[in-house]
């Protein structure tokens, strides 16, 4: 976005500073600039740059020099100009990161749910030593309590013992061994007793 002739005007008038400047010098300084659409001949152009000098400037010297320096008031227009335009970069630059945030936010949140859902789907698997080391660990600490399995943690169990189904999703509440038909909880009873 280009500036305004009014802060281009205020910049020039930071820059001169205190040696001042008159309206000969700002008229050239526009022309060399290109702050006007044409020539800086044009009559509307080249009084608006007046009245913006008469407005923005004040005549310090009091001799017959003719020095115009910037008022103090438009000193702190130009500052807040400024501050104005760094804080709408902040706040770009933070709506930008708040995107982003939110963003990741969001992709870690469908990730988690996949994840989550995909762990629920997939079944889960005892292997025989972890099942030996937790029974071992329940006999050594005399916990001595009933625990109720569903027919699906039972076929899991089943097969980390090593007994083969033919389909762990049925519930049944038989299995074979040896041509004979025994409860699941026979079975890993039995199990447990030969250990």
């Amino acid at each position: 976005m280009a500036k305004p002739v009014f802060i281009k005007l205020l910049e020039y008038g930071e820059e001169v500073g205190l040696s001042g400047t008159n309206f000969d010098h700002i008229h050239s300084w526009a022309a060399q600039n290109n702050i006007f659409s044409s020539s800086g001949n044009n009559e509307s152009e080249l009084l608006l740059l007046r009245d913006l000098y008469f407005e923005c400037f004040h005549n310090v010297s009091g001799s017959s020099e003719d020095l115009w320096v910037l008022k103090t008031e438009y000193y702190f227009r130009l500052i807040e100009y400024r501050e104005l335009q760094e804080s709408r970069i902040a706040a770009k630059s933070a709506n930008r990161n708040a995107f982003i945030a939110v963003g990741i936010s969001v992709f870690a949140i469908i990730v988690s749910a996949v994840l989550t859902f995909a762990q629920l789907k997939t079944p889960a698997t005892i292997n025989k030593s972890d099942l030996n080391a937790l029974i071992k660990s329940n006999r050594e600490t005399g916990v001595q309590r009933a625990v109720k399995l569903d027919s699906l943690q039972m076929a899991q169990i089943i097969s980390a013992i090593g007994y083969d189904q033919s389909n762990s999703k049925t519930k049944r509440k038989q299995a074979t061994v040896q041509g004979q038909e025994v409860s699941h909880h026979e079975l890993i009873n039995k199990y447990f007793e030969d250990e």
